[in-house]
């Protein structure tokens, strides 16, 4: 895990997909299930400069992890018009739990970006939660304008869910990025005790 060695090639390129991922591809979610790779990404459709891009997530699977084979129903989770998730659903992440497997990623409307769940029994089939699974703050919070960018685990029973929470950035801000504060927030499945922090 120490060395690694680049391809000579990329795995995956906008210009051989279709329009919706022609913009650019973003984060990847790898998951291995019954001897076949699952690579999850979020993509953007091209447009001109004075345009909003709408990002997506798609599908890609290999047995091998060189050569990939989109799926046919890519976008396999697409925006929903006039919601919390009209420009965005993306930066997937999934795990499995129990009989079941979860995809957590983040909607966007233009304006605040959200977390959601999406749920599936076979990876290719996925149904969305309508609601945020967690909500941007009030003002004033730390997640004030976007809760996003999900990377989830499990340990010892709790999913820790990480996110990116973003905040308009005040004077003496040390981590400011596009004028806003940025830094690693967590939610977690159920109450930590004293103990467990």
């Amino acid at each position: 895990m120490l060395t690694w060695h680049r391809l000579p090639e990329p795995i995956l390129i906008p210009e051989e997909g279709a329009p919706w991922e022609q913009g650019g591809l973003y984060k990847e979610c790898l998951v291995e299930h019954d001897g076949l790779f699952y690579m999850f990404y979020n993509a953007k459709n091209r447009t001109e400069a004075h345009e909003d891009w709408i990002e997506q997530t798609g599908l890609a699977t290999s047995s091998d992890l060189v050569h990939w084979t989109r799926a046919v129903d890519n976008p396999l989770l697409r925006v929903s018009p006039d919601s919390w998730e009209s420009r965005f659903v993306s930066d997937p992440c999934v795990l499995q739990h129990e009989d079941q497997w979860a995809m957590f990623y983040f909607g966007f409307d233009g304006r605040h970006a959200q977390e959601g769940i999406a749920l599936s029994q076979d990876l290719l089939h996925w149904k969305k939660h309508a609601e945020p699974i967690i909500r941007h703050g009030p003002e004033g919070s730390l997640d004030s304008l976007y809760a996003h960018k999900p990377s989830v685990i499990r340990h010892e029973g709790i999913l820790y869910h990480f996110y990116c929470a973003c905040r308009p950035s005040r004077p003496g801000d040390r981590a400011v990025h596009l004028g806003t504060f940025r830094t690693i927030a967590v939610a977690t499945s159920r109450p930590l005790t004293d103990t467990q922090f």
